[in-house]
């Protein structure tokens, strides 16, 4: 091993003739040569070292046939929101400063405080608006108890109903309950602007628990209320919206989830379940929108990514499977490389199946037990290229 160190990175090329060995593990007799099958070459133990080669006996697995569609990661509606003045006015300076983008807050915690002083002719819009208030506080309350009997009367009747029909109700409820506290908010607001002898101040608050993804609010800054100050974000849990053809729906509706992958994270690939599946067609593209809801507690997918969802919609198969990373693409061919004795390896033409997610099925040119390379493959690749 030391004399053949000694001889520099000339001696890599010139044994690269290739496999990290796996241990002192005994490979038996070698496998009879498919036709598909390259000539052998070898490599010593020392550079399938350095080449950090690793192999593993290819054996039969669980996949399932999956439809492929792009998609992109969404906030949930009931973990994402904006926070806006109800009306025009500047942002004071309170006992703690303004919080900043990046910043975690909790729900009811004092984001800004806004002051606004009343003309007579905003006065009298005032009124208009704090009946306009009024009226919407009376809806968005009847709309929470309208949502808190659909609840109710669903809870009945678990073990009959689905159970994603009841987590939209309770989704319903929560929403209706955040709309009746804002619009009681707004209504107190423009109800004490009226009574204030012609100003108002006003608090605005973090509706949710989450982090601050923007943050507009300076002291001193006018602010008016088509534009949010804040927006909130807990992305523990995420949406991811994809778009399936209308003649995939029924494969879709029996899925049992989905993989989502991101560029970003090359060799992740991130369980979703299945969450809703759209009752209408888009008409321009003859789709359906399907959301998968994805658990996100390190935050790694972000709202706004585009990915790759992998519907399982096809049944699992027992089926002889390689990792993703064990093969190599050449002109529309697929090959792999076995590690057939401790210094001996030989690429071989296979022909694959199904993709789940980084599995791929072998359907020709492998046996089960044979090893296959699975890390250094590229590296291996380039090696032998030349030959």
């Amino acid at each position: 091993m030391t004399r053949w160190m000694r001889s520099g990175p000339a001696a890599v090329l010139l044994a690269a003739t290739v496999a990290w060995g796996h241990g002192t593990e005994e490979h038996g007799a070698a496998p009879t040569p498919s036709a598909a099958a390259g000539p052998a070459f070898t490599l010593p133990k020392e550079t399938q070292f350095l080449l950090e080669l690793r192999t593993e006996r290819a054996r039969v697995r669980s996949l399932e046939a999956r439809l492929v569609a792009p998609g992109k990661v969404i906030p949930r509606t009931d973990r994402y929101a904006q926070v806006a003045s109800p009306v025009p006015g500047i942002v004071t300076a309170t006992g703690s400063a303004v919080p900043l983008v990046g910043q975690r807050v909790k729900k009811g915690q004092v984001l800004a405080t806004v002051q606004q002083s009343l003309s007579a002719s905003e006065s009298t819009g005032l009124s208009t608006g704090l009946l306009q208030a009024e009226a919407e506080a009376t809806r968005a309350q009847a709309a929470l108890e309208q949502a808190r009997k659909d609840l109710a009367r669903l809870e009945s009747l678990k073990g009959v109903v689905a159970e994603k029909e009841v987590q939209q109700a309770e989704l319903a409820v929560r929403t209706a309950e955040e709309e009746l506290n804002r619009a009681r908010s707004a209504k107190e607001v423009l109800s004490g602007a009226r009574q204030g002898q012609g100003t108002a101040r006003f608090t605005l608050t973090a509706p949710i628990d989450g982090v601050l993804v923007e943050a507009r609010a300076t002291v001193g800054a006018q602010v008016e209320p088509s534009r949010p100050l804040f927006t909130v974000l807990d992305a523990a849990v995420v949406w991811v919206e994809a778009r399936v053809y209308e003649n995939d729906v029924a494969r879709v509706e029996s899925a049992t989830g989905a993989l989502v992958h991101s560029e970003a994270y090359e060799d992740q690939h991130f369980p979703a379940r299945l969450y809703h599946v759209g009752q209408m067609v888009d008409e321009s593209t003859r789709s359906v929108r399907v959301l998968f809801e994805l658990d996100n507690k390190e935050g790694r997918l972000r709202p706004g990514m585009f990915v790759e969802v992998a519907i399982g919609a096809g049944g699992a198969q027992q089926v002889l499977a390689v990792p993703e990373s064990a093969v190599v693409e050449e002109e529309g061919r697929s090959f792999i490389f076995i590690h057939t004795a401790p210094e001996s390896f030989e690429r071989r033409e296979v022909v694959l199946g199904v993709r789940d997610g980084s599995w791929r099925a072998v359907r020709q040119g492998l046996k089960e037990g044979e090893r296959v390379v699975v890390q250094g493959v590229a590296t291996l690749q380039a090696t032998r290229g030349g030959r």
